[in-house]
């Protein structure tokens, strides 16, 4: 007897191993992505002209390219661009590349990040990999599945990002480099992801933890960069770090991509590991256990939401108070100069640096905003949202609610964002009015928030399908912002970021912040209104 069952416990599972069925849920991936990833490697690839172009412009003269040159080796700019090489010499394509390689490296991997969530963690807590692991499919086969699509997805923007290098004056062997070097950077936050899929049972938990690490990365290749102008010993700390150490047009070099292919290969085969100890939906990372009994205190549909809400507040807040003290406390490498065409700050370069942070704070609260307002789409397509609609809670108070909540949170962390920023730069170039300054500077720009909130509240309710436009409305702002050059007005009047005033740099002005919110008012009104009148979804 102990026999028979040892040997059928040793036996594969009917139809065979753990990758069975790999090849069907990698079509399937791609079927469902057909729109999603052909818009990302596109988007990324076309920014690489765009960029060229607007630098094109600013450099017309051979004295406005050597000036535009001598920005690099400002330890301020190279925070944020990172380690420049080639410049002695300056060309427009290198300068191309010192400045705008980070955008890319963001851009390859974010897209990895939600591509890797949504194939793998996102499909358990749905429920639809348990339905499909009933049939013949392996243990393996939707992580394996999901990790091919990221490959090929990475290989599509190899070759596209390196034909827009090529038109934008790039040799093809630098080309080559620069988009192998993006792609590389993409694959490595896909392990990333892979890894951080097992941990937690909630696709946003595993995606925000991947982003955290993204973010950590960012910071480690800054600073490195900020230390020496070709990256200082923290760069090398950074997958980041390793694309730009490839050093595009100038003593190029293949092997630093080495460190992306092995950081890759055991990423996955850590996911790979963790994967085969856990059950199916659940996490290695053990969930709370929570009370016997809600208190009193949640029978209210507001303070509900902002219970659901509390452990995202409580990583967004604490993120976004770090990030204000580390850009604050920069503010004093600024008393020494940077040019003023970077910021647009005219003769105030302290002024023009803090209040560009300002702004920067509030389109990270903007996604804290869209993603929790997007999540009441994913509670309704999952059913929950009809049961509670089945109690005397009505619809009117469980969406007022829920944007109440997400509003109250956003104006929180602009708080936190704000002090952060203030005491940071207070501390660099002591001046203690600087905290309440800028506290002042982010939380007058709050209009922009419940502006992204009651649009997305208002596509929730008349058309919930389109409800990640918002996400649109969000990129079109910040690129207006940091990347426009000289786009007409017309068109930066199109974006709800473009109305406020920049404080400190501007002076404060009423009228803007009375019109957005009145307008964000008119669109949360329309949302609820619209979802009162619509039927639910997936109840």
């Amino acid at each position: 007897m102990t026999a028979a069952v040892a040997a059928h416990r040793a036996a594969p599972a009917a139809g065979g191993g753990p990758l069975t069925g790999t090849g069907a849920m990698l079509r399937l991936a791609l079927r469902r992505d057909r729109v999603k990833l052909p818009a990302w490697t596109l988007g990324i690839a076309l920014l690489l002209p765009y960029f060229a172009a607007v630098a094109g412009r600013t450099t017309s003269t051979r004295e406005d390219l050597e000036a535009a040159a001598q920005l690099v080796s400002v330890p301020m700019l190279r925070l944020f661009t990172g380690p420049a090489f080639g410049m002695e010499a300056a060309t427009l394509p290198r300068y191309v590349i010192a400045v705008y390689f980070v955008e890319f490296l963001l851009g390859a991997a974010l897209m990895n990040i939600l591509l890797i969530a949504r194939h793998t963690r996102a499909e358990e807590q749905s429920g639809r990999a348990e339905l499909i692991r009933a049939a013949v499919v392996g243990r393996h086969a939707p992580l394996t599945a999901a990790l091919l699509l990221a490959a090929i997805t990475n290989a599509v923007l190899t070759l596209l990002l390196a034909i827009a290098a090529v038109g934008v004056g790039l040799p093809p062997g630098s080309a080559l480099l620069f988009a192998a070097g993006t792609a590389a950077t993409g694959l490595v936050f896909a392990g990333v992801t892979a890894v951080t899929a097992q941990l937690t049972e909630h696709s946003r938990g595993a995606a925000g933890l991947a982003g955290a690490v993204l973010g950590a990365v960012w910071v480690i290749r800054g600073v490195g960069a900020a230390q020496e102008v070709h990256g200082g010993p923290l760069t090398w700390w950074s997958p980041m770090g390793w694309a730009q150490f490839t050093r595009v047009l100038a003593d190029e070099r293949w092997w630093p991509l080495l460190l992306s292919a092995v950081s890759t290969a055991a990423l996955v085969a850590t996911a790979y590991a963790l994967s085969a100890r856990r059950d199916l939906g659940a996490g290695l990372l053990p969930a709370r256990r929570g009370r016997e009994s809600a208190g009193r205190w949640l029978r209210s549909p507001f303070t509900l939401a902002l219970r659901l809400q509390r452990a995202s507040l409580l990583w967004w807040g604490a993120s976004l108070a770090v990030a204000g003290l580390v850009f604050g406390a920069l503010a004093g490498s600024m008393r020494a100069g940077v040019a003023e065409e970077f910021i647009g700050a005219g003769p105030d370069v302290l002024g023009g640096y803090l209040s560009l942070m300002a702004v920067g704070m509030v389109f990270l609260v903007g996604v804290f905003t869209i993603l929790s307002a997007t999540r009441l789409r994913a509670e309704e397509t999952r059913g929950r949202v009809a049961p509670l609609l089945a109690a005397p809670t009505g619809r009117w108070a469980w969406l007022g609610a829920s944007l109440l909540a997400t509003a109250v949170g956003a104006v929180a962390l602009l708080a936190l964002a704000g002090v952060g920023l203030g005491v940071g730069a207070a501390l660099s170039v002591g001046e203690s009015g600087l905290v309440g300054e800028l506290t002042a500077a982010v939380l007058v720009r709050t209009p922009e928030v419940l502006f992204l909130l009651a649009l997305t509240a208002a596509l929730f309710g008349l058309a919930p399908r389109a409800v990640a436009l918002s996400w649109a409305v969000l990129a079109y702002g910040g690129f207006v912002r940091f990347w426009a050059g000289d786009l007409p007005d017309g068109f930066r009047s199109l974006s709800p970021f473009d109305h406020i005033p920049r404080m400190p740099l501007e002076d404060f002005r009423l009228a803007p912040l009375v019109a957005l919110t009145a307008l964000a008012a008119a669109l949360a009104l329309t949302g609820v209104y619209g979802f009162r009148r619509r039927d639910l979804d997936g109840g």
